[in-house]
């Protein structure tokens, strides 16, 4: 019964038919469809791409330098990526404007050298890279402080590949503003060591944590940082280097102001004594710059002293890793090859900050690392193939030369006393099993004269291939240590080795005018400064007779020179003027020999041809003038009148001028 019930009001709720009202409207059918919507309004902004901003100044998308500016804080890593692209655009097609507007440009793109995404910095880094060299620094200088902030915090960031861009923004701020960045080396320095892990906290498990974290640098990675950090370091100590000559080794050591000015000339000037100091009272000025520039070198060196401190251990510990190198024989341009280069050139450049003339005893970590260089050096002797490899190898052996023969200085000791007292032969090392070890002494003595031999191999008469000019004159800085610190046999073969390389290297090699300014130099050192302490003495028997034949060569050399190299035909002809005015090297024979060879410069009667003119009349005015001065140091010789009368008749008028002069 309850069943039969719910059925009919199932059945009855089917077919249930709806009632009108009267009022009400009628529900649609159920079949109906809706065709009523609903939308809220659309507002289009005005679109930049279609905007008229022909008096504005645009990228080639139409995009402003302020709308650029704006995009790059943008939440999406591709809009940012693409503003910077777009400011590139812009910066190629009104660099003006970029100028004018260098500060904004810097404070919004700065902040993207800790942007997470790498497209952005890659974006950044190729911007930088087009638009930094085209600044002079004065301009970037402003600016320079807030991006050294951002690259050092980019340095200790948690991310390794932001830590890997930063050293290479850092680059390009170091070449194009590079005084202006070496003055926030407090800041820099410590992201550099934190980079590299040279923690020296006097815990051991600080220390272990560092190392630990030390191995995990790829070779690839140390091979960037230690590049950054070896340009930076020469940017930093570069105001300790005196000029950017190949010979600024070999300047005299600067002499102390003189206290004397034009107003002694002026009585009417306000104290025109004062200069005098005659109570007492210093120059403020003068001093002032004096003590001024004191205090930055000062601060240099103590900056790079700590910077030895910190780095020495990671560079020390990257050269046992790389040097293996040359155990197996296998050497090629690789990494560790470049690893080896770099470690010794980042030495170099602190060891000659902090040590400029001498390592003293007592800096015993660059004793060690000279020992352990001398494991294998001469690095590549037998070497032959790659020339970027054989340049490398003869960049390491000049360095580690360099640093012998400033231990040798510093420890003034005569090598040869010390080897023939010690009784180790330089020719055989000491035999396995053996009780006699080399005293410490000994051992850097026979490093010293591995490096003499070296020297003399590569520029004496056993050399078989020419150098660049430039690994020439760090040859040089080298030869001119080594003979400072070695004994007088030493010094005698070393001076005769660059006097050779010198008459064999071409005429018209700039090789050619160094190698004669650096005899020159030495001359100069010998007879016109206060002896330095060293065993290079040109006064002595044989360094004399070696001199002297090189001068005599000089009027021969002039003419093989004529005029395919005017700046060596200069630099002999300085030789000469200094030789005959200053010195006393030449006796009567070698001087009457001298003048008669400098006679054919200007011509000689050849029977049945006449005259015939020498290369002065090709020599330029300012090298003409430079042979007459050295022509009137010379006594008066009828010949040598005669010859420079005859060709002066179309020189220069000063020129004619001063050739009258000599020949009155």
């Amino acid at each position: 019964m309850p069943r039969s019930s719910k059925k009919k009001q199932k059945k009855a709720e089917d077919f249930k038919k709806v009632k009108l009202k009267v009022g009400k409207k009628k529900a649609p059918a159920a079949n109906a469809t809706d065709t009523s919507f609903t939308a809220r309004a659309i507002v289009v902004g005005v679109q930049s791409i279609s905007a008229d901003k022909s008096a504005q100044l645009t990228n080639s998308h139409n995009h402003t330098l302020k709308e650029l500016l704006a995009q790059m804080r943008h939440y999406s890593a591709p809009t940012r990526k693409d503003a910077v692209v777009g400011l590139g655009d812009f910066a190629a097609l009104h660099p003006a404007a970029l100028r004018a507007e260098l500060g904004a440009v810097i404070s919004a793109t700065v902040r993207l050298v800790v942007d997470n995404e790498p497209g952005v910095r890659r974006q950044l880094l190729r911007l930088y890279g087009t638009v930094l060299p085209t600044l002079e620094p004065r301009e970037l200088a402003p600016f320079v402080p807030l991006a050294v902030i951002f690259t050092c915090s980019a340095m200790t960031h948690i991310l390794d590949d932001i830590r890997a861009d930063a050293v290479k923004f850092l680059d390009l701020l170091a070449d194009a503003a590079p005084a202006t960045v070496a003055q926030f080396a407090p800041r820099v320095l410590p992201s550099f060591f934190s980079l590299l892990e040279t923690s020296t906290a006097a815990a051991d498990g600080a220390r272990a944590e560092a190392n630990a974290r030390t191995a995990l640098l790829s070779q690839g990675r140390r091979l960037a940082i230690l590049r950054s950090c070896h340009k930076f370091l020469c940017v930093f100590t570069r105001p300790l280097v005196p000029s950017s000559d190949a010979l600024a080794f070999m300047a005299p050591p600067p002499a102390p102001p003189v206290a004397c000015t034009e107003q002694l000339f002026f009585p009417d000037a306000t104290a025109p004594f004062a200069a005098l100091n005659l109570f007492g009272e210093a120059d403020a000025g003068s001093s002032h710059d004096a003590d001024a520039a004191t205090d930055a070198a000062g601060a240099v060196r103590a900056q790079s002293s700590a910077a030895l401190d910190r780095l020495y251990p990671f560079l020390q510990a990257t050269w046992i890793e790389s040097a293996a190198i040359f155990a197996g024989g296998n050497i090629g341009a690789d990494d560790s090859l470049q690893l080896c280069s770099l470690t010794l050139q980042t030495l170099q450049v602190l060891w000659r900050a902090v040590y400029a003339n001498a390592v003293p005893p007592h800096e015993t970590r660059l004793i060690g690392f000279l020992r352990q260089c001398s494991t294998f050096f001469p690095f590549g002797k037998d070497y032959s193939g790659d020339t970027a490899v054989e340049d490398a190898l003869l960049a390491l052996n000049s360095r580690v030369c360099e640093l012998a023969a400033l231990v040798q200085l510093g420890t003034k000791v005569d090598s040869d006393e010390v080897l023939a007292s010690s009784d180790v032969k330089l020719s055989s090392e000491v035999k396995p099993g053996s009780n006699t070890r080399p005293s410490s002494d000994a051992g850097l003595a026979r490093v010293f004269k591995r490096a003499t031999r070296f020297m003399l191999q590569t520029l004496g008469h056993k050399q078989t291939k020419l150098v660049r000019h430039e690994q020439f004159g760090e040859l040089l800085a080298v030869t001119w240590q080594l003979a400072r610190g070695g004994g007088r046999s030493d010094a005698e073969q070393l001076l005769t080795a660059v006097m050779h390389y010198a008459g064999v290297c071409p005429l018209a090699s700039p090789s050619k005018t160094l190698a004669i300014r650096f005899l020159t130099c030495i001359i100069d050192a010998q007879w016109t400064r206060v002896p330095e302490p060293g065993a290079l003495d040109v006064g002595s028997t044989q360094l004399a007779a070696l001199t002297t034949t090189w001068v005599l060569q000089l009027p021969k050399l002039l003419w093989q020179l004529r005029d395919r190299n005017l700046d060596a035909s200069l630099a002999a002809a300085v030789a000469l003027r200094l030789v005959c005015q200053r010195t006393r090297l030449l006796d009567t024979a070698a001087a009457d020999t001298l003048y008669a060879s400098l006679a054919p410069l200007f011509g000689v009667d050849v029977p049945g041809k006449g005259r015939v003119h020498g290369p002065f009349r090709l020599y330029p005015p300012a090298l003409q003038q430079a042979v007459l001065e050295a022509v009137a140091c010379c006594p008066r010789s009828p010949r040598l009148t005669r010859a420079v009368r005859a060709s002066i008749a179309d020189c220069h008028t000063q020129v004619r001028v001063l050739a009258r002069e000599i020949i009155a």
